[in-house]
């Protein structure tokens, strides 16, 4: 039986090509394990992580991003983690940013009608009337192109920048990774590739002043996205525009609904109220498009809504209106009938 077993690694050694040739041997970048020169050839080529590449290639990806830097007095950490699922409709965007005291943790799964959205470790339910599923590192990709100075992602990293440096590498045969480290000036670096032919999956540098940067790639089944289900619902994120007091004595509150705003709602869920001393002394149903009320001071209030992107529902660059001759101290509020609380975290009011 010994025999048997030797005579079968054998030829399991003869037929596995560059997984058993000894480094010295191995000239091609499909070979494993990966030389020296091998991995800075890689490394030479600004397409060994394109993280677009790697979303048209895949249905199913998943990249996350450190990033831990020292301010004078501070220390923050910014943290992506981004993931897609073409065959659901499903993708997911999480951000986790501190420094100091303060911090934001939020996640949002969406591409269906119904969405998750988590803020810190609380889940809750939202909806989308008109789910518009896009891929979302070409949708961050192109917002960062439009918006450079915005906060995005940090998914781009320059392989040529490190493709000149002495490496030492260890590798496993079975999982078909590899790791490798150096060091330059400035950082220590850890590269992780995987696969056949190998490919890069992970990026570590630690910086000498205590800053880093983390980078790694999951794909296929690895990734894995899903919708739970009986969540607490959520009120859509709007809130009215302050007022502003016109030369002819009334008060307005308009604006457009931000571009920002991702999601479509049935207008009949939302409902403009008018609230004195915790008391509505006018409402406004955005279905109704417009009306003209009379408070019990005698006041009187005029209220606009227009479906400006002419969808059916609330959405981007929708207009609203709200004018009043009352010189009461009011606050405006909108009303989510679907999540049965008011939307957003602010309130205007005229006084």
């Amino acid at each position: 039986m010994r025999a048997v077993l030797l005579g079968i690694l054998l030829i399991i050694s003869c037929s596995s090509g560059c997984l058993e040739v000894p480094i010295e041997s191995c000239e091609d970048t499909d070979c494993f394990p990966f030389n020296n020169d091998l991995l800075n050839e890689l490394l030479s080529n600004p397409n060994s992580l394109d993280v677009l590449l790697l979303a048209s290639e895949n249905s199913k990806l998943r990249v996350k991003s450190s990033t831990t830097y020292q301010t004078e007095t501070q220390l923050g950490e910014i943290h992506w983690n981004v993931a897609k699922d073409d065959e659901q409709n499903l993708r997911s965007i999480a951000m986790r940013f501190s420094l100091g005291t303060t911090s934001i943790d939020t996640e949002v799964i969406e591409g269906t009608e119904t969405t998750n959205i988590r803020l810190g470790n609380v889940w809750y339910e939202g909806r989308d009337a008109i789910p518009d599923y896009k891929d979302p590192f070409y949708e961050i990709a192109q917002q960062a192109t439009e918006d450079p100075d915005g906060f995005w992602p940090s998914f781009g990293f320059d392989t040529t920048s490190i493709s000149d440096l002495e490496w030492t590498i260890t590798h496993d045969v079975q999982s078909l990774e590899q790791v490798a480290s150096a060091q330059n000036e400035t950082h220590s670096i850890i590269l992780v590739l995987k696969g056949m032919p190998p490919e890069l999956i992970g990026v570590e540098l630690y910086g000498n002043d205590d800053s880093a940067f983390v980078l790694s790639i999951e794909k296929g089944d690895d990734v894995q996205l899903s919708l739970q289900p009986d969540l607490p619902r959520a009120a859509i994120e709007f809130n009215v525009e302050p007022p502003l007091q016109l030369s002819d004595g009334t008060t307005i509150w308009a604006g457009y609904v931000p571009l920002g705003f991702t999601s479509e709602v049935n207008p009949v869920e939302l409902t403009f109220q008018v609230i004195e001393s915790e008391s509505t002394i006018a409402e406004f149903n955005l279905a109704d498009l417009t009306s003209n009320q009379t408070d019990v001071y005698g006041d009187w209030w005029e209220f606009l809504y227009w479906d400006y992107s002419g969808d059916g529902y609330f959405s981007a660059s929708d207009y609203y209106e709200i004018r009043t001759n009352s010189t009461n101290v009011v606050t405006i509020k909108t009303y989510d009938s679907w999540a049965e609380s008011w939307t957003g975290d602010i309130t205007h009011s005229n006084a």
